[in-house]
Order: structure tokens, then C-alpha cells, then sequence
């Protein structure tokens, strides 16, 4: 097991314990103790007794991983390939159905909401957290996680990131009605309809990028440390 010997020190300082005092709370040898707090390497027998000393769970006294832990296997990149390809086959389907898919192509609308977004996250995580958030799509195409400060830190980014797009979004439809209502009196019936159905594909592609890809991301983030 490999413990925090940052907490482990900690906990006998606050004690006012020297290592000898607590090898003899344990029935350690002070070598033993010298050890673990150099490496963090303990036995479950000595993480046990050391825990017991201080009335917590071994658990607690854990070293937690600063990193994410990643294992790539082909299989499983495969599989979310695979319904990553699913799911842009049903949203393709469905514009089909509704008809042209020149209906739902706004490059305009598509470029502002990248810029919201990440202008959005700049502010509120810099330009680290923007790299970070960019770097990390990659971890769609794999299930084999084991998190740490790193992984809840990324959740945060893409729950957060989440909010922003929709929040560029509820912009979006905003402008683009009072551009609409504001200009009412020099539309007919058509192109009256024609303008306000344009006007929701910004909340059209907000939901597709925040549904199958930042909120996927944040909540397998969010729960590989339990996973793992």
C-alpha cells in the first residue's frame, strides 16, 4: 500500500509524537516507521496498526493521485468509437427526416458558440484549464480510468463547460429575437418562420456538443474514481 507520508507527518506532529513514541503507539519498530514516512510504502499489517493509532480508516491515510491513469485498449476504443458513430447516425437521420440538411448548417451560429465557449472558459479557468479541456476529448474513447485531483478538476471544467455553452446559446436566441422582432414589420408569414426556425439552431448545436460529448466526459470523469 502506499500511503501519504505528508498526512502521516502530519498526524504525528499534531499529536507531538517523534517517531519513536509513535512506533511504540503501533508496535512498529521506528525503522519501520522512518520508512513509510521516507517512501510511503507500508504493509497492510503496519497501514492497519498505524491507523488504529489514530482512530481512522486506512483508507484516510491513502496517498491520492495527483494524475489520471489511463489504460488504451483498442477494444474499447472501438466500442465508444462505435457509438460516437451511432449517435451522429440517429442526429443524421433525424435531420433527414425533417427535411434538408441545409436547414440545420449555420456556420455562423457553430463559431460563435466555440468562441462563447471557450472565451467563457479562459475567464474562468485561464488558458491552462482551455488546453486541459481540449486535450482531455480524448478520454471519450476510453472506459479504463482511475482518476485523481487531475480527473475532478477536468469534471469541473466540462460540467462547467456545459452551462457555458447553453448560457452562449440562451445569447444567441436572444439577439436573434430581438433582430427578428425587430425587424417584424418587413417580413411576410414565411419569412417570419423561416427567420425564427434559423434562429434555434444555435440551441440546436449547443445541446448536441453539451449531450454527447461534455456532459458524457464529465460524468466519466466524475465517477472513475469508483470505477476504478
Amino acid at each position: 500500500m502506499l500511503l501519504s507520508t505528508d498526512k502521516l507527518k502530519k498526524l504525528r506532529n499534531e499529536s507531538g509524537w517523534s517517531q519513536e513514541v509513535l512506533a511504540k503507539a503501533t508496535g512498529l519498530s521506528a525503522r519501520t516507521i522512518q520508512r513509510i514516512e521516507s517512501d510511503g510504502k507500508a504493509s497492510a499489517e503496519s497501514t492497519l496498526a498505524i491507523a488504529s493509532v489514530f482512530n481512522l480508516s486506512p483508507q484516510s491515510l491513502m496517498a491520492t493521485s495527483n494524475k489520471i491513469e489511463v489504460k488504451w485498449m483498442r477494444r474499447i476504443i472501438m466500442k465508444n468509437l462505435l457509438a460516437l458513430i451511432v449517435i451522429t447516425g440517429a442526429i443524421v437521420m433525424l435531420i433527414a427526416l425533417a427535411g434538408s440538411a441545409g436547414l440545420v448548417i449555420d456556420a455562423a451560429s457553430g463559431l460563435f458558440l466555440l468562441l462563447f465557449l471557450y472565451a467563457a472558459t479562459i475567464i474562468s479557468f485561464g488558458t491552462d484549464g482551455m488546453i486541459k479541456s481540449l486535450l482531455g476529448l480524448k478520454y471519450l474513447f476510453t472506459d479504463e480510468l482511475v482518476g485523481g485531483t487531475q480527473a475532478k478538476y477536468l469534471a469541473l471544467i466540462y460540467s462547467s463547460q456545459v452551462k457555458f455553452i447553453y448560457g452562449g446559446a440562451a445569447i444567441g436566441l436572444l439577439i436573434g429575437a430581438i433582430a427578428i422582432l425587430g425587424n417584424i414589420d418587413t417580413y411576410d408569414n414565411f419569412i417570419f418562420q423561416r427567420a425564427s426556425s434559423v434562429n434555434l439552431i444555435v440551441l440546436f448545436y449547443a445541446a448536441l456538443i453539451a449531450e454527447s460529448i461534455f456532459r458524457p466526459l464529465s460524468l466519466k470523469l466524475n465517477t472513475c474514481e469508483i470505477l476504478g
